[in-house]
Order: C-alpha cells, then sequence, then structure tokens
C-alpha cells in the first residue's frame, strides 16, 4: 500500500513540476515577444527621427553633408547606427562614403592615450561608390560596435569623409563629420 501512495505521490508531483515548468516557460515566450516588439518600436521611432532631421538639414537648410545626432553611449559589445545624408548640389556625380578610425581616444581620465582600432571590427558601412543626379539625396547609415569585452573605455572619435569625382581625382565633398563614441563599460 505504501508503495501505491509513494508511486501517486511521485506521479502526481512530477505533473505539477510540468505544469509549473510550462507556465514559466509560457510566460517568458510571451515577455521576450513583448520585449522584442518594444524594441522594434523604438528602433523605428529613432530610425524616423534621424531620417527627419536629415531631411530637414538637407532638403530646408540644403546643407551638402549632414550627420545628425552624432554622438553615442555604448557598452562594451554593443553597436549604433549613425544615419548620413548627401545632397548633390552641382552636376551629376559618383560620391563615396569615407570613416577614418580615431589614431587616439581620451581615455577616463581625460588623458589622450594612443590607440590602434581595427576599422573592420568597429565600422559597418557601404563604401561603395553610387552616383547623384544634380538636386538628388541619399541617406545611408554607418554602424560603429564596441566589437570586444576587453575594448578601453574612452571617447572614440571617427572622422567621416564624403567624397566626390573619380579616383585618383578625387576631392571632399561638403564638411568634414565626426562621430563620437563614448565606451562606458
Amino acid at each position: 500500500m505504501k508503495n501505491k501512495k509513494g508511486a501517486i505521490g511521485l506521479s502526481v508531483e512530477t505533473i505539477v513540476v510540468v505544469i509549473i515548468s510550462l507556465v514559466i516557460l509560457a510566460g517568458g515566450i510571451t515577455l521576450m515577444y513583448k520585449w522584442i516588439f518594444a524594441s522594434e518600436s523604438f528602433k523605428q521611432t529613432i530610425d524616423e527621427q534621424t531620417n527627419a532631421e536629415l531631411e530637414r538639414l538637407l532638403v530646408e537648410q540644403g546643407k551638402q553633408v549632414a550627420l545628425p545626432r552624432n554622438v553615442a553611449d555604448l557598452n562594451r559589445k554593443e553597436s549604433h547606427v549613425f544615419g548620413i545624408g548627401i545632397l548633390n548640389v552641382g552636376p551629376e556625380n559618383s560620391f563615396r562614403i569615407e570613416v577614418s578610425p580615431p589614431i587616439d581616444m581620451a581615455d577616463g581620465s581625460g588623458n589622450i592615450v594612443p590607440i590602434t582600432v581595427n576599422k573592420e571590427d568597429w565600422l559597418l558601412f557601404d563604401g561603395e561608390p553610387f552616383t547623384l543626379k544634380q538636386g538628388e539625396s541619399v541617406k545611408k547609415s554607418i554602424e560603429v560596435n564596441a566589437p570586444v569585452e576587453n575594448t578601453p573605455l574612452g571617447q572614440y572619435v571617427f572622422t567621416v569623409k564624403v567624397k566626390y569625382g573619380t579616383v585618383p581625382d578625387e576631392k571632399q565633398y561638403g564638411n568634414t563629420q565626426k562621430i563620437v563614441v563614448n565606451v562606458k563599460g
């Protein structure tokens, strides 16, 4: 009789554990979908704000090169996407974006220290030439990553230039822009 009670008790406990596990799993999946939806919604809002600001700078103010919201605070192994806009005010031409990594940085104490930044690890952007007709504009993205867990903390300043013409006669188009990335932790 005791063996039957023990077997029934063990079976009931197993069923209870399985039910609790399924409830926790369902709750976790629901919570995960809510977070993903909220982050996608937030990302769209930021993208819409950046697009609106680029449109305002390029069309209303007639800037040749615009890089609004050029400062980002990142933790290690995080990334941020910056939007750059280019308006061709001259005749049809070939353009290309060039981003240069910093050779030094301001550490947490404000000291300038030399660094080596691997462009392939830190930057993702389309550096291929593209053509714009007179009065035409384009919006491009530049993704900056703080690539590794031991990335030194501090302020990194990347230089962004837009070149036009054909190699080797390329010239700079518009003003040099800066991207400031503060790696916090």
